[in-house]
């Protein structure tokens, strides 16, 4: 790399951002010319050099990048052979995101002076704009990361009963942020158990939703989440997928418990488990509807519902 590429640096990674088609191409093919192997998916060049070091060239700017990376960082990345596991995705997924902003990589060191929320922030915040619009005007046929998500979102933002929700396993905070601009009636919180994403969907609420969605360090497998309700509706999307069989119903029954109303849980359907998003389980509508009939017996009453949405919906109400 030259002082006009700035790279970004995570493990044996070292990601450039580059726009023009024609300087990708030309800085493979010095790489290629000393021995480095050249693969190329729709969005990545990945030079291989021959001690594992990856030079991974993408076109995305702190302008177009946004939450439609993270399958790409799968299905391009994965085959080849540049992420093999969870932890190699979440560096891939971060070293992309970190090489399109301007201020992660340090002229004078080339490494990441790490400010997550800085770092995400344009991330977050292009991805919420094109959710409002989705949410809004959903497509008949969502085809997209964002487009799924969005539909997953209205569904969810529609449902919500009573006068406060907790949306549990918030990641970036995308969830909350919408309900605190499109449902003014709800005191909205958030929580997952990882602080960097709490920090960061923080950083999303005061920048771009007024800070009227509140975030929290909570684990829905400790026993102190209890302290996290109760709330009239508890969410949780794209969460439970994550859990081993043992983990399942420790979860399920901390989310009813904090649950004064309704519970709202979206899942994936998936052909096959996907462990590079650190997935456990696997989803039909069978097994969302067993879940459900779990959910009333274990609540002592109630009923539930199932719809597919970008996959599937389930609605326990208490």
């Amino acid at each position: 790399m030259t002082e006009r590429e700035p790279a970004i640096r995570v493990g044996r990674l070292t990601v450039v951002a580059e726009p023009d088609a024609g300087r990708r191409d030309r800085l493979a093919g010095r790489l290629a010319s000393r021995g480095w192997e050249v693969g190329r998916a729709a969005h990545f060049t990945a030079c291989a050099g021959p001690t594992g070091r990856v030079v991974l060239l993408h076109p995305f700017t702190e302008a177009t990048i946004d939450e439609d990376l993270s399958p790409l960082v799968a299905e391009e990345l994965g085959p080849l052979g540049v992420v093999s596991s969870a932890r190699e995705y979440g560096e891939a997924l971060f070293a992309v995101v970190a090489s399109t902003c301007a201020a992660a990589s340090c002229p004078t060191c080339g490494r990441v002076h790490v400010d997550l929320p800085a770092i995400w922030r344009h991330y977050c915040v292009n991805t919420l704009r094109r959710l409002r619009r989705l949410v809004e005007r959903p497509p008949a046929d969502p085809a997209s990361h964002v487009e799924r998500f969005a539909a997953v979102y209205r569904a969810v933002i529609d449902r919500c009963a009573g006068a406060s929700v907790l949306d549990v396993g918030s990641s970036l905070g995308f969830l909350p942020a919408l309900l605190a601009e499109r449902r003014p009636d709800l005191t909205v919180a958030g929580c997952d158990n990882r602080l960097d994403a709490v920090r960061c969907a923080a950083d999303l609420s005061a920048v771009a939703a007024g800070g009227r969605a509140t975030f929290a360090v909570r684990d829905v497998l400790d026993p102190s989440f209890a302290g996290a309700g109760p709330h009239d509706t508890v969410t949780a999307v794209h969460v439970l997928e994550h859990f081993t069989d043992a983990q399942l119903p420790v979860a399920l029954a901390n989310l009813l418990h904090v649950t004064a109303r309704r519970l709202i849980v979206a899942v994936p359907y998936e052909v096959e488990v996907q462990p590079l998003y650190g997935h456990e389980q696997r989803f039909t509508p069978e097994r969302l509807r067993a879940l459900g009939a779990w959910c009333v017996e274990t609540a002592g009453g109630g009923g539930f519902s199932c719809e597919e949405v970008s996959g599937g919906l389930l609605i326990v109400d208490r």
